[in-house]
């Protein structure tokens, strides 16, 4: 190198190494945030639920015979109802989680805004419309009922004395829907319908249960809120010992000792979720939802529950 020569500049490769590095550090931080959202939605649609009502109905509609392809429309159907309910309800419900400190939920964890729960709500329940009128008009009505009411119960009756009202209209309506897709579609027998909604007022009562306190703490005066908790206690086991023994006794013919073996089970978890929830607060509602669970399969196996009767 001769004196005149100036050294190399590395100014420019310096520049692009920082370049590079900011690139790389925004995409990770965007990967990271859409990781984060999409883990916030998660568990915003209150998966739980939404999956257990989606395997159940399409346990139900299989047994009655919609075929495959009906089975995974329904189920399609019924998922995308069950997401644009359960982010409705934690968009809706935003402000009083953050009022009573509740950190679990994903909003007021930080995870996920409202408006991104809000604007996955609409975008569910647009899907869902196409996707329960493809399962056939009166199936398709019946759904979209179904989930209209759950709404209803998120931006209003959720605080009001019928807050009962949407569970028993939307579990009544599973046997009408379940029915009407069916080779024939006939209606469902009245009892299997009756007994749905009272399995549905059965599943409101469990649900609420364990967050009545905090409830009434923010502002929300539903049926179960009014009762209050001892006395939500104490009612909890009769609407599943109803619609249990409807489910024993409605279908035609003699019940047979599984029926009656099935109900003494709903008997024995009914009576054990009071006996249990003063030293165990989640109690009923863990034996609510056993009991719930054997109705169901009272239901489905119920000879005449998806034909008129």
């Amino acid at each position: 190198m001769t004196g005149s020569e100036a050294p190399p500049d590395d100014t420019t490769d310096r520049t692009a190494d920082r370049t590079a590095d900011d690139t790389a550090d925004r995409t990770a931080a965007e990967t990271a945030g859409l990781w984060r959202t999409a883990a916030g939605l998660a568990r915003a649609c209150h998966p739980g639920p939404a999956a257990a009502v989606t395997v159940l109905l399409a346990v139900l509609v299989a047994l009655a015979g919609w075929g495959p392809a009906g089975t995974a429309l329904a189920a399609l159907a019924v998922l995308t109802g069950q997401l644009s309910v359960g982010w409705c309800n934690d968009a809706v419900d935003a402000a009083r989680d953050a009022a009573a400190a509740r950190t679990a939920k994903p909003i007021v964890a930080g995870l996920v805004t409202a408006r991104t729960v809000r604007a996955a709500a609409f975008a569910a329940l647009a899907a869902c419309v196409p996707l329960s009128l493809a399962c056939g008009p009166v199936a398709g009505v019946t759904h979209l009922f179904a989930v209209a009411a759950a709404w209803a119960y998120d931006l209003w009756l959720k605080g009001t004395a019928a807050s009962w009202a949407p569970y028993a209209a939307g579990f009544g309506a599973v046997p009408v829907f379940v029915a009407a897709g069916t080779p024939g579609g006939v209606p469902p027998a009245w009892w299997a319908v009756l007994a749905a909604a009272l399995l549905g007022c059965a599943a409101h009562l469990a649900n609420v249960l364990p967050d009545i306190d905090q409830d009434v703490a923010t502002g929300v005066r539903g049926w179960p809120q009014r009762l209050g908790p001892a006395r939500v206690r104490v009612l909890l086991p009769l609407p599943l010992l109803a619609a249990s023994g409807l489910l024993v006794v409605g279908p035609p013919g003699p019940a047979g000792p599984l029926r009656w073996l099935a109900l003494a089970g709903v008997a024995v978890c009914a009576a054990a979720g009071p006996l249990l929830g003063r030293r165990v607060p989640r109690a009923p509602f863990a034996a609510a939802i056993g009991a719930a669970g054997v109705d169901v399969l009272l239901l489905a196996a119920a000879p005449g529950a998806f034909t008129a009767g």
